[in-house]
C-alpha cells in the first residue's frame, strides 16, 4: 500500500517545525530564561571584577529590560531588510538573515552579543544559505564593516542556530495559489467542493459571482460598475497577490509568525488581509465545509492575520532611542565577550593566545594527528608519492 503524504507531513518533519516552532507561551518562557540567564551572568561577572578592584557595584549596574532586548533586536532586523534592499538581494534572502537574527536572539542575549556586532554575520550567513555568491571582503566593502568582524561570531551564531539554515518561507506558496486561482478564473480547473465535483466553467461562474472585498481589505482592486468579467477577475487576482506579498514582505518577517505559523498559514493569512472573499471561496476549494478541522484551521489562519494586521510600520526604533540603549547596553555587557575578533582569533590557533604556546596541548594534538596518519597507512597503505619515495614504486 502506497502511503500519500501531505504538504504538512512533509513540513513536519522540517527542522524549522521540529526547532523552531513555538507556542505563544513558549516563545515567551524561552525568551524571558535568556534574558534571566544573561542578567546572572553579568551579575557574576561583575561581581568577580568588584572582588579583583576591591570593591563590588554589581547591585548598581541597571540591565536592559526583556522589552528592551526586544525592541533593538526589532530594530536591526529593520537593519538588515534596508542593507539588503541596497544590496538588491532577493526578498528570500532578506527573509532568511532576518529570521537568523531573530533565532539567534532566542538563547543569547543582547547584553552577551550586542546586535551591533551580530547582524552582519547574520546576513552573510544568509546571503550563503541562499545562494548568493558574495565573498567576505567584498561584502565586508558593500557595506564598510570589517572582514573579521563579520566573520569572528560566526560559530558560535550557528551554534545559536543549532546548525540548521533551512527557513521554510511563504512566498513560493503565495505564487502556487496565484497560479491555482489563475487557471480558476480562466476556467481551466475544476475543485471539489464539499462532496461536489465541479467543472472548471462552474468554478469560474463562481468567482465571478464573489462578493467585491471589503472597505478594511488590503488590495486595491475595486470591483467595476457593470458585469464582473475575466479580465476584471484577473486583475482582482493580481492585486490580492500583490497585497499579499507585501504583508508577507514586512508584517510577517517582522512579527512573530516564523515562530507561531507554518508558511501556508501565514501565506493564506496574507491572502485573507488581502481580499477575503476571494480567500474564502479558495479556502472552500481546498477545504470542504464538512470537514472536521475546517474550524481550527479557520481560526489559527484568522489568528495569524491579526498579528499581521497589528503590525506598525512606525513603531520601529529611533535613532535616538537606540543610541540611548546602546549607551546603557554598553554600561551592562559581558566583558567576556567584548572582543570577538581576538577570541575567535585565538580558536584558530587552537586556544593559543598572543605567541604564548601550550606546548603539551600542542604535543598532544600533534601526536593524535600523526597516530591518525599512521592508521590510515596502515588501513589503506601509503599514498603513491610516499611509495615511491621509500622505493616502492
Amino acid at each position: 500500500m502506497t502511503t500519500r503524504l501531505s504538504e504538512d507531513d512533509i513540513y513536519r518533519t522540517s527542522t524549522q517545525y521540529r526547532l523552531w516552532s513555538y507556542s505563544p507561551a513558549q516563545l515567551a518562557a524561552q525568551r524571558r530564561k535568556t534574558h534571566e540567564l544573561a542578567i546572572a551572568r553579568a551579575q557574576q561577572n561583575a561581581s568577580k571584577d568588584g572582588e579583583q578592584n576591591g570593591a563590588s557595584d554589581a547591585g548598581n549596574v541597571e540591565y536592559l529590560t526583556e522589552e528592551e532586548e526586544l525592541r533593538l533586536v526589532q530594530r536591526y532586523c529593520v537593519n538588515i531588510r534596508a542593507t539588503a534592499e541596497h544590496l538588491k538581494w532577493p526578498i528570500n534572502v532578506k527573509t532568511t538573515a532576518v529570521q537568523y537574527l531573530k533565532r539567534f536572539y532566542l538563547s543569547n542575549s543582547c547584553m552577551t552579543y550586542p546586535p551591533l556586532e551580530i547582524y552582519k554575520t547574520a546576513m552573510f550567513l544568509a546571503s550563503k544559505t541562499e545562494a548568493i555568491h558574495i565573498t567576505v571582503p567584498k561584502f565586508a566593502a558593500s557595506i564598510r564593516a570589517d572582514a573579521d568582524a563579520i566573520l569572528a561570531p560566526e560559530y558560535k551564531f550557528m551554534q545559536a542556530l543549532r546548525f540548521t539554515l533551512d527557513v521554510r518561507q511563504p512566498f513560493r506558496g503565495l505564487k502556487g495559489a496565484l497560479m491555482e486561482l489563475m487557471n480558476m478564473a480562466e476556467g481551466l480547473m475544476g475543485t471539489l467542493d464539499g462532496t461536489e465535483q465541479k467543472s472548471g466553467k462552474e468554478v469560474q461562474q463562481t468567482m465571478l459571482g464573489l462578493k467585491p472585498s471589503s472597505a478594511e481589505c488590503k488590495t486595491p482592486w475595486k470591483a467595476p460598475s457593470g458585469t464582473v468579467t475575466t479580465t476584471n477577475l484577473n486583475d482582482r487576482i493580481r492585486a490580492a497577490y500583490d497585497a499579499a506579498r507585501y504583508l508577507l514582505d514586512a508584517p510577517a518577517s517582522l512579527t512573530d509568525a516564523y515562530f507561531l505559523y507554518t508558511p501556508s498559514q501565514i501565506l493564506l493569512a496574507a491572502l485573507h488581509l488581502a481580499d477575503e472573499p476571494l480567500t474564502s471561496f479558495y479556502l472552500d476549494t481546498k477545504l470542504p465545509p464538512t470537514s472536521p478541522s475546517r474550524s481550527k484551521i479557520l481560526s489559527t489562519i484568522q489568528s495569524c492575520a491579526d498579528m499581521l494586521a497589528s503590525f506598525n510600520p512606525n513603531a520601529s526604533m529611533s535613532k535616538d532611542e537606540r543610541d540611548a540603549l546602546e549607551k546603557k547596553l554598553e554600561r551592562c555587557r559581558d566583558p567576556t565577550t567584548k572582543d570577538l575578533i581576538k577570541s575567535h582569533a585565538a580558536m584558530k590557533r587552537n586556544g593559543v593566545e598572543e605567541g604564548k604556546v601550550d606546548e603539551e596541548k600542542s604535543k598532544r594534538r600533534k601526536l593524535e594527528r600523526e597516530k591518525s596518519s599512521k592508521e590510515m597507512d596502515d588501513l589503506f597503505g601509503p599514498s603513491l608519492a610516499q611509495g615511491k619515495a621509500n622505493g616502492n614504486g
